[in-house]
């Protein structure tokens, strides 16, 4: 029996579904990446811990690539200690009950799951939110099932159902050790469908579309091409309030962008936390949530005069 699908999700289906024209990846180009990266960690190569530990090797995420590029003080220490609240759980929530619903052998209420979601989290001492989650009186609590329920029900009328066929993976995570295991890179993708060369790997949002979220999915295009030696066929965001889906084919073009961008960011990064280079300010959007924005005279003349074009 042939699936019918509502045109919010044949619209997704559409925009991920397989083209007749799919750039050719060359043969040997993750070795030459590999290579690249390699060969350009080699003036730093003498900063870097020992690596004989998990704890003692340098770390850096798709966040700490984007913030090096962004401002290099922000990158060092405007970040200040990240602190859950009702805004940014809900994302975390959300993609929780879309992990749970995948594999649910029965169908449940949306309500229903999002609850059992915020309970399993509340419950899970080994992760953050769970300290944030059991602080919430019946008010806050109430009031944040029913934003996820909002969001998740939306999900499952926009977003095609998600067939054990299509091998779905939720909350993977991707690694790429360089530097002799020193160095690590990492990341977790919302969902990846299908199997290298037909892999689609999708990140679910919330808020605003950004210019990072491409960056942020080349990066993972990346790290997987150099892991597997296939490259994904194609990457996406999907905004959970607006259904907006944002794909992008993966090319020649594209990895060898993003693995030029990792070389810059990691090597600089590198720079900054062992090497104690002096940062690039460069003020711009971030300086807004700064934590030492007030002791940066770049970041306060910005928002002085962001403030005065806006008329605050």
């Amino acid at each position: 029996m042939t699936e019918t699908y509502n045109p919010a999700q044949q619209k997704v289906i559409d925009m991920l579904g397989r083209s007749s024209d799919r750039p050719e990846i060359p043969a040997g180009l993750a070795d030459e990446l590999r290579a690249d990266l390699e060969n350009s960690l080699l003036p730093v190569l003498h900063l870097l811990p020992d690596g004989s530990s998990y704890e003692k090797r340098f770390f850096l995420n798709k966040q700490g690539v984007t913030n090096v590029h962004s401002c290099e003080g922000f990158f060092i220490g405007g970040q200040g200690e990240f602190e859950w609240t009702h805004a940014n759980c809900k994302g975390t929530i959300v993609h929780k009950t879309i992990e749970v619903s995948i594999n649910l052998r029965q169908p449940m209420p949306p309500t229903d799951l999002v609850e059992e979601s915020i309970s399993r989290l509340s419950n899970d001492s080994s992760k953050s939110i769970s300290e944030f989650l059991i602080t919430l009186d019946e008010y806050d609590r109430a009031e944040l099932v029913g934003e996820c329920s909002g969001l998740f029900t939306r999900f499952t009328e926009c977003f095609p159902p998600i067939k054990n066929a299509w091998i779905p993976q939720v909350e993977s995570s991707l690694a790429l050790n360089l530097a002799g295991n020193r160095i690590r890179i990492g990341g977790k993708v919302d969902l990846a469908l299908g199997r290298p060369p037909d892999k689609v790997i999708i990140d679910f949002k919330t808020g605003h579309p950004s210019l990072a979220h491409h960056d942020d999915l080349r990066l993972y295009a990346l790290i997987d091409f150099l892991a597997l030696g296939q490259a994904p066929r194609k990457v996406a965001s999907y905004y959970l309030d607006s259904t907006d889906v944002h794909q992008e084919d993966v090319s020649e073009t594209i990895l060898r962008s993003a693995s030029r961008r990792l070389q810059d960011g990691l090597v600089r990064a590198i720079e900054l936390k062992l090497g104690g280079a002096e940062p690039v300010l460069r003020p711009a959007a971030l300086c807004r949530w700064c934590a030492i924005s007030a002791d940066c005279p770049t970041g306060l003349e910005y928002l002085a005069q962001r403030n005065e074009a806006e008329g605050w």
